[in-house]
């Protein structure tokens, strides 16, 4: 039975209840692989400050959200979504790098002080 044909065949009650688990399951793996990617920005401000490398690299947030756009596009995600949701987390990223930088955070063209 195809998954389609399987779903017709469950009560709407039951098939809310398999949606939400769903959800659930997929909300966990979601939060497993954003503290992955946590974990890769306290990489980043424990190199940086060594570089020379403030933790707003402009260049780097446009690079991001454009392969960003071109995933969300290809995997049919709302792209409005995935622009909102990424933009949200570098914002937040560079912000912790700049509190795990401390003093020892290189100061770029735009320090951050004219966020947007």
């Amino acid at each position: 039975m195809t998954r389609r044909a399987e779903a017709k065949a469950l009560d709407p009650r039951d098939e809310m209840a398999d949606v939400r688990a769903t959800i659930d399951a997929l909300d966990e793996e979601l939060v497993a692989l954003l503290a992955r990617r946590q974990r890769q920005i306290e990489r980043a401000a424990a190199v940086k400050p060594g570089l020379g490398i403030p933790a707003r690299v402009p260049e780097r947030v446009d690079e991001v959200l454009a392969r960003v756009a071109a995933a969300s596009q290809r995997e049919g995600l709302s792209g409005e979504l995935a622009q909102a949701l990424w933009r949200a987390m570098i914002e937040w990223s560079i912000a912790y790098e700049e509190r795990l930088m401390g003093d020892r955070a290189p100061r770029g063209e735009d320090d951050g002080s004219s966020r947007s």
